[in-house]
């Protein structure tokens, strides 16, 4: 005679796995909505959401489609790791560079290579305090060191000297200091950027910018209100930093080109960069090669250190390189002088 027992148990598991799909299809279907809406017009409000970087999320809704998959539910977790990716990929931090990174990375270095024309290297390092991770770029040989949470100026002036030869520049900050190989002619200092005037190999004289916007509150508990005040109050806080530097880069000539790089510590997307001078972009966008991520140095998960030049600088090839002593990978951009804009 059989058992009924089974029946029942299989009943059971039946009415769970409904539950279980909808209410995770439920949860799914807002958490896309509400991250892509966040994501989509990043108000203040939101900056405790669109501080981390998409992919975080699209992990997130991959974990949930599992759930569906586990509750037999294999056509809807399907669609919901349809839209997961359609999210990562219109919010993610340039997808280009990684297709750069596996087939043009030979044909950007010849780029770097053309004859008549002067590359100009300008790294941009969060040392962490250490002047062993300045001087360990000596390798790049590099035409300008933009230098954030710098070693003191004593150090500074033993590692430049040995890097750069007795002619080199530097504008050592509270914060942010500026190495050049050619000497330089100090602007202005503040507690978070460093301005100066430098002369590169080309003949042309260019503005140069190293800072280091205040980092973030570093909290996850999104269940917390007091969390998403924290985030929203330091991106104002954050955006009013990058409207005091521009003010101030507004009052020097324009016919000048401008270089902007330092540890911006938001994501790579956020809408304080709008901010900074309309003529400057991010070179990464246009000649990033291969993961551009610089934080942490070990396990780099979010571009948070960036050069940007105006359209004066043509960028050839923007890369992220692992770093000694720091917690930060430096990012080395070569740029060329853009004879079109003469």
């Amino acid at each position: 005679m059989t058992d009924p027992d089974p029946p029942e148990v299989s009943r059971f598991q039946r009415i769970l796995d409904q539950i279980v799909s909808r209410v995770t299809t439920c949860i799914t279907l807002l958490l896309w909505i509400g991250v892509s809406i966040c994501y989509a017009w990043q108000p203040d409000v939101c900056a405790a959401v669109t501080v981390y970087p998409s992919w975080c999320w699209f992990v997130g809704g991959l974990c949930l489609a599992l759930i569906l998959l586990r509750a037999k539910r294999q056509r809807v977790a399907l669609v919901s790791i349809g839209l997961w990716f359609v999210f990562l990929v219109v919010f993610a931090d340039t997808p280009l560079s990684l297709w750069r990174g596996v087939w043009h990375r030979t044909e950007a270095v010849a780029q770097v290579e053309q004859p008549g024309q002067i590359p100009l290297r300008v790294i941009s390092l969060n040392a962490h305090g250490s002047g062993r991770a300045v001087a360990a770029l000596k390798r790049y040989e590099p035409d300008l060191i933009l230098i954030q949470e710098s070693p003191g100026a004593g150090t500074l002036i033993e590692v430049s000297k040995t890097m750069l030869g007795e002619n080199s520049g530097l504008l050592a900050g509270v914060d942010a200091s500026i190495l050049s190989r050619a000497p330089l002619e100090p602007v202005a200092s503040s507690v978070n950027y460093t301005i100066v005037k430098v002369r590169v190999q080309s003949g042309q004289e260019v503005i140069v910018v190293s800072l280091r916007l205040t980092p973030p509150p570093f909290r996850a508990d999104l269940w917390n209100p007091e969390c998403w005040r924290a985030y929203s109050k330091q991106r104002i806080h954050q955006r009013d930093e990058l409207q005091q530097l521009t003010r101030r880069l507004a009052e020097l000539p324009a016919d000048l080109p401008l270089i902007v790089g330092g540890d911006f510590n938001v994501n790579p997307r956020d809408p304080i960069f709008n901010e900074l001078p309309g003529e400057l972009r991010d070179a990464f966008t246009t000649a990033g090669v291969g993961w551009g991520n610089t934080i942490t140095n070990e396990a780099p998960f979010l571009r948070i250190d960036q050069v940007w030049c105006d359209t004066r600088f043509q960028p050839i090839r923007v890369v992220a390189e692992r770093a000694e002593d720091t917690d930060h990978r430096a990012v080395i951009a070569d740029l060329l002088w853009n004879t079109e804009t003469d």
